[in-house]
């Protein structure tokens, strides 16, 4: 009886992991995009890496700089969906 709830459990976690893993990949994907639709690639690799270096550690120390990103990336975000629905549109 224990041993099925077990199994159940690491079946539920191992579900998670998957989809974890998942929302990683598009996360990434996302984030290549946004870096190729803002010319990224043409920065040294070195620079471009520090540079996410310095938001992950800026973000963690101010909250107010952190706000300021996501109501930029969300404005990015939206005006990208918005030509990408358009443009979907107009295919279909």
């Amino acid at each position: 009886m224990l041993q099925k709830k077990v199994d159940a459990l690491d079946k539920k976690i191992e579900d998670l992991n998957a989809q974890k893993k998942k929302i990683e990949t598009d996360i990434a994907h996302q984030l290549l995009q946004v870096i190729k639709s803002h010319s990224g690639f043409t920065l040294p690799f070195h620079a471009l890496v520090g540079g996410l270096i310095d938001v992950i550690q800026t973000s963690k120390s101010d909250p107010k700089k952190m706000e300021e990103w996501q109501g930029a990336g969300g404005k990015f975000l939206k005006l990208r969906n918005r030509s990408s629905s358009s443009s979907t549109a107009k295919i279909a």
